[in-house]
């Protein structure tokens, strides 16, 4: 049995900043609503789907409008304005070689769905779990964890949510340094990758030693 790497996906596998903002600009638009700083549509990026309504302090009888339409919008630009970080798809291809891998992610079903065709990644990876509401990244975790039940896991992301998922869990954790969230949110992680390639090769090394590991127990 591989080793299993589970990924988040916005900030460490996609570069979908620019989705992001595209989609909250043109959902403001169409419900008529003022414009957004920068820096809070920033921080839309990342977090639970819902969450986006008290970052963008939307008015609470708007929330399930906005929502709604927010969604609608993603999707309607998600062809042209989804993209992976440079050596994404390249790091994925070699990964798969040594160790199983899964993704992990508060973006909605569809979302991932459709990001992973967009991308060229559907079909690579053996399992993905995208939000549900009410569940947090740490249960999504758990369940995938007890599906799957790896001899051996690690978590990745960019976030402090990503970390906290994977240590909850009692997972190695690994920080995406070039993604979306600060060095203090990837302080408690077990090691940092300040590039893509430095990700691919820290896995790689991690995936080789614990399937060696395995060989060794049976």
């Amino acid at each position: 049995m591989k080793p299993v790497i589970y990924f988040d996906w916005d900030g460490t596998l996609a570069d979908s900043m620019n989705l992001c903002f595209e989609e909250v600009r043109v959902t403001l638009e169409r419900m008529g609503l003022s414009p957004r700083t920068d820096e809070q549509i920033r921080r839309c990026n990342g977090p639970a789907f819902d969450a986006c309504v008290e970052i963008l302090d939307v008015p609470r009888e708007l929330a399930k409008d906005f929502l709604r339409v927010r969604q609608e919008t993603e999707l309607d630009i998600i062809e042209s304005q989804q993209r992976l970080f440079p050596g994404v798809a390249e790091m994925v291809a070699s990964l798969r070689q040594v160790a199983d891998l899964a993704i992990v992610s508060n973006g909605m079903p569809e979302y991932i769905r459709r990001s992973l065709r967009v991308t060229g990644l559907e079909g690579q990876f053996v399992r993905w779990e995208a939000f549900r509401p009410g569940r947090t990244k740490t249960e999504a975790l758990a369940r995938m964890l007890e599906e799957m039940k790896p001899r051996a896991a690690c978590m990745v992301g960019d976030c402090v949510g990503d970390i906290e998922a994977g240590k909850a869990n009692g997972l190695y954790t690994l920080g995406a340094g070039y993604g979306y969230g600060t060095p203090e949110e990837r302080r408690a992680a077990d090691a940092v990758a300040c590039s893509v390639k430095e990700l691919e090769e820290t896995l790689r090394e991690w995936a080789i030693s614990h399937t060696n590991e395995q060989e060794v127990l049976t």
